[in-house]
C-alpha cells in the first residue's frame, strides 16, 4: 500500500524551511510539539543546572519524540542520521500542513495505482499526465526521503494542465473514475489558490508530494 501526501505550496517556501532564520526559524521551532514524559522540574537542582553535563530539571523527552536537535538540523540543512529522519520528515510534514494551501491524501496499493494510469491512458489521456507526474520533479532538498519513499514537486501550470486532462477523462474511465474525480477536485482549488496568494505577494501554490510505501 502506497501512502501519497500532497500539498499545495510553493516549491520555494518549501525549500525556505531548510534555511530559515530569524523571526522564521523562531516560529517554526515553536510549532514543533515535543512529548515529554517529565516536565520541567522547578527546585534545588535548577540552579546548579548550567553547571551540570545534564540539567537533572529538564524536561525529560519520551523516546518516540522529535528532539529539538532534528529542528535544529532541519533548519540549518545539516546531515541527519537515519535513525532520526522519520521524526524529520514527520515536523517537516507538520510544517507543511501549516504553510500550504491544502492538502490530500491518498491510500493506494500499486497494483491500483497501474492501474487507473492504464485506465487513463485507454482514456486518452497521454503518458505525462501519468499519476507519478505529481511528483516527478526533483524537489532538491537536503533531507533525504525515507527508505522505500519518493518525494518530488510539480509546478502550478503543469498541475493544472493535469487536472484538465483527467478531468476531461471522467464518463470514459473503468474503474479508476472516483480517484480521479477526486484528485481532478484537489487540483481544481489551485486557481483560486494561486489567486490567494497573489494577493498577498507570494508565489503560486506548486504540488509537493511524499509518497511511502
Amino acid at each position: 500500500m502506497a501512502d501519497i501526501r500532497l500539498w499545495a505550496v510553493s516549491i520555494t517556501d518549501v525549500r525556505a524551511l531548510f534555511h530559515a532564520t530569524g523571526d522564521d526559524a523562531d516560529r517554526l521551532r515553536a510549532d514543533v510539539s515535543f512529548h515529554v514524559v517529565q516536565p520541567h522540574r522547578r527546585g534545588l537542582f535548577s540552579a546548579f543546572g548550567p553547571l551540570l553535563k545534564r540539567d537533572p530539571a529538564a524536561p525529560v523527552l519520551a523516546p518516540d519524540s522529535p528532539l529539538p536537535s532534528d529542528v535544529d538540523a532541519i533548519l540549518h540543512g545539516h546531515f541527519v542520521a537515519p535513525d532520526r529522519l522519520p521524526y524529520c520528515w514527520q515536523i517537516v510534514g507538520h510544517w507543511l500542513d501549516g504553510c500550504s494551501s491544502g492538502t490530500l491524501s491518498l491510500a493506494l496499493d500499486h497494483a491500483t495505482a497501474e492501474s487507473l494510469d492504464f485506465d487513463l491512458a485507454r482514456a486518452g489521456v497521454a503518458s505525462h499526465y501519468a499519476l507519478r507526474t505529481l511528483w516527478a520533479r526533483d524537489a532538491a532538498l537536503p533531507l533525504r526521503p525515507l527508505p522505500g519513499s519518493q518525494v518530488g514537486y510539480q509546478r502550478y501550470a503543469v498541475a493544472a494542465e493535469l487536472r484538465e486532462a483527467w478531468r476531461a477523462s471522467i464518463g470514459t474511465l473503468e474503474g479508476s473514475e472516483q480517484t480521479v474525480a477526486e484528485v481532478a477536485n484537489w487540483l481544481e482549488q489551485l486557481t483560486a489558490w494561486a489567486k490567494d496568494a497573489e494577493g498577498a505577494g507570494r508565489p503560486a501554490p506548486d504540488v509537493f508530494a511524499v509518497v511511502t510505501g
